[in-house]
């Protein structure tokens, strides 16, 4: 689940002790990706119930009959908001999202539809260690529009992990990953981002998929092994309206947003279609492991779990 990134950071020592980003071990990281096999098992079943005429609920009771098989918490269920502290917790063990809803669609009775794009988002605890990862999934017949928006959504989360590298600072690669997006002509969320994750769902640091005020300031980070990182693109297909602008210095522009009545589906004011990709990664010796996947080789050389400011 992608977490909200306050307007500002002030350093008191309780920041920056909620700042500090922990370095896995190896025996970390295997329990990291034994929970992220389990994430992705989940997916898939949910992807395979994205039919037209079957609902949400069915997704989401789709992905919960595999987390529950593999004793897998379900992270969602009771997750507070971080926006308004008078909104009730999250009912349901995944995120379901349609078209215009952007992220943390609450599963219904809703009946998907032909050409429509579902968002599944799915996060689980195994033997003490999380896991979060989504998908897009086309149902039917949908719009070249709408494909191309997937597969873009999906290459900028790619080309993401390719570029990890210890030593490289996040906002090289959120620079990268930006330009892919507003080049082809895509909006992105300004108020979202991915996040750190390990323990819990949400830890330091945050992770955006473009340049944000923030990350050129004191959010920016230097990739270091044995970190893990939960990195979720969003693009928005709104063509050349301001949402796919950037500002004067540097930083995207993000597509406006609105929160609907349930307190937690965010969607586009203009209901303009969203595709949205994430998995949990670890950063190793010389690049990437995505720990969601079905089938993880998880590396072998000996890290030191530990923590850095």
């Amino acid at each position: 689940m992608i977490r909200s990134v306050p307007s500002r950071i002030e350093l008191n020592d309780a920041t920056r002790r909620s700042m500090s980003v922990a370095i896995r071990s190896s025996a970390d990281i295997e329990g990291i990706a034994a929970c992220g096999e389990v994430v992705a098992a989940a997916l898939e079943a949910g992807r395979k119930v994205c039919v037209a005429g079957r609902s949400t609920f069915e997704i989401s009771t789709a992905v919960a009959s595999v987390l529950a098989d593999a004793n897998a918490e379900p992270l969602f269920i009771g997750l507070p908001s971080e926006e308004n502290a008078n909104v009730s917790a999250f009912p349901a063990p995944a995120c379901i999202s349609v078209d215009d809803e952007v992220i943390h669609g609450i599963p219904s009775d809703r009946r998907l539809g032909g050409g429509e794009l579902v968002k599944i988002d799915c996060g689980a605890r195994l033997d003490g260690w999380c896991a979060d990862a989504a998908i897009t999934v086309p149902v039917g017949e949908v719009a070249a529009a709408r494909l191309e928006l997937l597969e873009a959504t999906e290459h900028v989360l790619e080309t993401a992990i390719d570029l990890i590298r210890p030593g490289r600072r996040w906002s090289e690669i959120a620079r990268i990953l930006q330009d892919l997006a507003l080049d082809a002509g895509y909006g992105v969320l300004d108020d979202f981002t991915g996040h750190g994750i390990g323990r819990e769902l949400h830890e330091s640091p945050a992770v955006p998929s473009h340049l944000t005020r923030g990350l050129i300031g004191r959010g920016d980070f230097t990739l270091r092994r044995g970190m893990v990182l939960a990195i979720e693109p969003i693009l928005v297909l709104v063509g050349s309206v301001s949402g796919a602008a950037v500002r004067g210095d540097g930083t995207a522009c993000g597509v406006p947003i609105e929160v609907g009545n349930d307190g937690w589906t965010v969607r586009t004011v203009d209901a303009a279609v969203s595709a949205h990709f994430e998995h949990t990664i670890a950063v190793g010796r010389s690049g990437a492991t995505v720990l969601t996947t079905p089938t993880v080789d998880v590396m072998t050389d000996p890290i030191t779990s530990s923590v850095i400011n």
